[in-house]
């Protein structure tokens, strides 16, 4: 969403937790936000994450028109629940700055994927042609809670007992969602000038539901099973994208904000829109040249795969080569309001492993004996960084009188524009006037 690696936002270790005052830098421009102003129609439609502290944390107030579905991570499919307190909401922006919530309670019991594929459904058949459209649709499946329908399970694999049955039946909902979404813009007349972009965001936890095999590693690790995933593009449309085939060249998560920015006009036009030059300090690179076929050069031939102080490991390739620092199989305990270093001081140097990841995806073979010199060129390269990481303050403690409560069972933002809040209000269906930082609707909810 920023173009930046995680540790330029204080965010290398873990999630924004709930109910502390915690969420991706307000400072920062969010992907959406260039859309907008490059004329797009932008919708949000499932996961958030990425906190909601405040109102300005919201996703409908950092770019995106609409957004629906949960705000933290691991919710219930059909109770639309973490942690015991309802977390399920539409909402929407009216000129990026009038707001409206809805907790969207009379979903309870409804299967979550089949929500989201319908808001999509919904939001393209109510799009108008003439105007173009960003939809980030990041969809639930296949994360825990470990759970899909009957009808989604393989008739070669029913028991719903069987850890790998459920797995497919997942994957089964997530390919029914894509595959109803596009069937929705084929009859809106849209797929024809459309570029959809499928991404994963870190391989499979060590839980026994999912595989990595045959890279080694979990998410949370460093190991080419943790982070190195799946992603395609594609275009049914030759005008559009040009290049088809495999690549066995990088490409980073942060990389699709410059890219994706190009595919809808580029820097310039949105300069040329706003005033405004693309942020400073962008890890992102421009990969759409390389990706539509325009040149065969790989834009990025190195990386920064991580550096997480409470862990006290590294990681960064460079060419066919990864090196890793620390003990990648081991995690460390994130001490409550603890400030971890940003200096060297952070990586645990004395374990280091290299592997060329072009012929050993696996990291079976470690070649740091044969290559001493190039170990320490990569080891400089992640000193380079350390230095540009915003300081990790790990477990931010809870914030008095936070939402969710016993008295307002929901994840919504606890900074209230208008002071004071009576503890029978809340924002629930509340429409807020961000510039006048007044509430103009509110529901009083009894306890």
């Amino acid at each position: 969403m920023t173009g930046k690696y995680p540790i330029a936002e204080g965010a290398q270790d873990a999630v924004f937790f709930a109910q502390t005052d915690a969420c991706l830098n307000e400072s920062q421009m969010l992907l959406p936000e260039p859309f907008k102003h490059l004329g797009y129609a932008t919708h949000l439609v499932g996961k958030w994450h990425l906190g909601y502290a405040r109102w300005s944390c919201m996703p409908c107030v950092r770019g995106f028109d609409t957004s629906y579905g949960f705000i933290n991570g691991g919710t219930g499919y059909l109770d639309h629940t973490c942690a015991g307190y309802h977390d399920f909401y539409n909402c929407t922006s009216a000129h990026g700055r009038n707001i409206t919530v809805s907790t969207m309670d009379e979903l309870d019991g409804i299967y979550s994927m089949d929500l989201y594929t319908e808001r999509a459904e919904e939001i393209i058949s109510h799009h108008n042609p003439a105007v173009p459209l960003f939809l980030v649709m990041t969809l639930q499946t296949v994360h825990s809670e470990y759970y899909a329908p009957s009808s989604y399970y393989s008739e070669w694999c029913l028991d719903e007992t069987n850890v790998r049955c459920v797995m497919q039946a997942m994957l089964n909902a997530g390919e029914a969602s894509i595959d109803r979404t596009i069937r929705a813009m084929e009859a809106q007349g849209l797929w024809e000038d459309t570029l959809m972009v499928y991404i994963s965001d870190n391989g499979a936890p060590q839980s026994g539901y999912g595989s990595n095999a045959p890279l080694q590693g979990y998410k949370a690790q460093l190991w080419e099973g943790g982070v190195r995933v799946p992603a395609f593009m594609y275009s049914s449309n030759p005008d559009i994208l040009v290049r088809r085939g495999r690549t066995a060249c990088y490409v980073h998560i942060s990389d699709w904000y410059d890219t994706l920015v190009s595919v809808a006009g580029g820097w310039a036009a949105y300069t040329n829109a706003t005033g405004r030059l693309r942020p400073n300090h962008v890890d992102s690179i421009d990969q759409w040249e390389f990706l539509n076929g325009t040149t065969d050069e790989c834009p990025r031939t190195e990386l920064l795969v991580h550096i997480d102080p409470v862990y006290r490991v590294a990681g960064y390739i460079r060419g066919e080569f990864k090196v890793l620092f620390g003990n990648q199989n081991i995690h460390g305990s994130c001490e409550k309001d603890y400030f971890y270093p940003l200096d060297e001081s952070g990586v645990d140097w004395s374990m280091v492993h290299l592997y060329n990841i072009m012929e050993d995806p696996s990291e079976r073979v470690d070649l740091r004996d044969l290559y001493p010199e190039l170990v320490e060129e990569l080891r400089a390269a992640i000193v380079g960084y350390l230095h540009e990481q915003e300081p990790l303050q790990c477990q931010l403690s809870t914030v008095e009188n936070a939402y969710p409560s016993i008295e307002v069972p929901y994840y919504l933002p606890f900074e209230f524009l208008d002071g004071e809040i009576p503890a029978f209000a809340t924002y629930v269906n509340a429409t807020l006037d961000l510039d006048n930082s007044t509430v103009i609707e509110s529901v009083e909810i009894e306890v």
